[in-house]
């Protein structure tokens, strides 16, 4: 299945609509968010804070949404999201490979999840994309959807068969990584 990744939305209404234009585009079948879906520090009108207008646009996706929260979820539920929360991490299986989905503030490359628990971490958090190694587990980072840092551009990940694609938000694709086959580490 083909997935984009995001993080770090923070309730910027027009960067969650660009989103989900690239997700219709790109023709994904689930749509993976790292948290800080709603809450900012940003109010400046250009920015487009709108954190109920975030949600009732995502809402009807919901059946195709996986949620983990982030530190600034707090009370993001009471907004009336129509997709569950996975709480703060959560353990999938994709195509073979463990998959650990967390937003970052607890668990990232500089404090992995216990060995063996993942091949795959992907968590956001830093609004910086990144990919490395550590040990065995491959760890990425979408970057963030709408308050970038770092110079990176506004960016979001696209996974499918062993395959990251980092993209902006535009759908340019600035760097990829192609994994191992499953099963080989």
């Amino acid at each position: 299945m083909k997935r984009l990744i995001a993080s770090d939305l923070h309730g910027s209404l027009p960067y969650c609509r660009q989103l989900l234009d690239l997700y219709r585009q790109e023709g994904a079948g689930q749509l993976v968010l790292l948290g800080d879906l709603a809450y900012s520090g940003s109010y400046d009108p250009r920015y487009g804070y709108d954190p109920l207008g975030v949600v009732r646009l995502l809402n009807p996706l919901a059946g195709e949404i996986l949620w983990v929260e982030g530190n600034c979820d707090y009370g993001v539920r009471d907004l009336g999201t129509a997709f569950p929360s996975a709480g703060g991490y959560t353990i999938q299986d994709w195509e073979g490979r463990r998959v650990f989905l967390t937003h970052g503030h607890r668990y990232s490359p500089r404090n992995p999840p216990p060995r063996g628990t993942a091949q795959l971490l992907l968590s956001g958090h830093t609004h910086v994309p990144a990919w490395q190694w550590v040990g065995d587990l491959f760890c990425a980072n979408p970057g963030s959807v709408s308050l970038p840092r770092g110079g990176s551009p506004q960016s979001c990940l696209v996974y499918e068969d062993g395959v990251f694609t980092w993209l902006t938000l535009a759908g340019e694709p600035f760097h990829w990584e192609a994994l191992p086959p499953a099963g080989n580490g």
